[in-house]
């Protein structure tokens, strides 16, 4: 069944750019993962609905950029927003931000645009994070994770007492891939409402993940545990999301569930490039090894959830 996703746009293709100077201004378009796989891919069937089209016309993506930049002035000072580009049948190419930017009307400077035509994995777009009020588990009890703070000590589940390294937030709009989960009270054992990122990831176990994946624990991402009822995507017109970062990939408590921390694997995305940076100039020493840690548990790719729990 095709799953709709509406976001915010620049017309423009980076690999052409336009005269500088000139004004981009944001604009609102739906398109459409006709085949659900998680994945917008070229000559597959995915789709833009073509704006103000009256009966509504919906025409084919042709080519994804994934990795292009596009570099504004905003309030004077030169931002450079990563994101990817469709191209499609009939309309012009759009960009679309991944790295949390919110687009205002802004002067272009210039633009980058990458050479082979890609796919952009919807559903991965954003890093797994919590919301302000949840509660972590800690030696002392129960904290909000917006009063954590590095240095604070936070209970793991297989390595006990852990020392956070370093937190981080981000608020964006939280419509579209933005959009919070929310767990009703109990929905998954959780006390209180739980709202986390679309991809953070909820340990779960069962007959389900032994049988399919052969591990009795597995991560699996909030946005597959969808149900529309006891836990649905919920927009808001803005949403701060909060990272916490051990040295290691650990399992925390929120709200009385297990869920994952931030993984610095993450950080080698190219949307995560603010983030690398900021950490890396704290923690050098993790360089070395952002691509050898190992995640807690199997991760399952959304798809693959949405098989096994439904």
């Amino acid at each position: 069944m095709p799953t709709k996703y509406t976001d915010q746009f620049y017309v423009i293709d980076p690999f052409n750019g336009v005269t500088p100077g000139s004004t981009l201004t944001p604009q609102i378009f739906d398109f459409f993962d006709n085949d659900d796989n998680g994945i917008i891919q070229p000559n597959a069937g995915d789709t833009v609905l073509q704006p103000g089209s009256d009966p509504e016309v919906f025409n084919e993506i042709t080519a994804v950029w994934y990795g292009d930049s596009v570099t504004v002035l905003i309030g004077g000072v030169e931002v450079e927003i990563f994101g990817a580009t469709f191209y499609i049948t009939g309309q012009p190419a759009i960009f679309t931000p991944y790295d949390g930017t919110i687009l205002q009307s802004a002067e272009f400077v210039r633009s980058n645009g990458i050479t082979p035509s890609t796919e952009l994995p919807v559903g991965e777009l954003g890093p797994p994070c919590f919301t302000p009020g949840t509660m972590i588990d800690t030696p002392d009890g129960a904290r909000a994770v917006e009063a954590l703070r590095p240095g604070d000590v936070v209970l793991t589940e297989d390595h006990g007492p852990q020392e956070l390294l370093w937190i981080g937030s981000r608020t964006v709009r939280g419509t579209g891939r933005y959009a919070q989960v929310v767990f009703e009270d109990g929905a998954i054992g959780n006390t209180g409402e739980l709202a986390v990122s679309p991809q953070h990831r909820m340990l779960v176990e069962g007959w389900r993940a032994e049988l399919l994946f052969a591990a009795d624990r597995v991560l699996v991402p909030a946005i597959a545990l969808v149900n529309e009822t006891s836990i649905r995507r919920v927009e808001t017109d803005s949403v701060t999301y909060i990272h916490l970062l051990f040295r290691d990939h650990e399992i925390v408590r929120a709200n009385g569930v297990p869920t994952e921390s931030y993984f610095i694997g993450h950080l080698a995305a190219p949307q995560e490039r603010a983030t690398r940076t900021e950490v890396l100039e704290l923690f050098p020493e993790l360089k070395a090894s952002m691509d050898e840690l190992t995640m807690a548990y199997p991760a399952l790719r959304v798809q693959e959830a949405r098989a096994a729990w439904t």
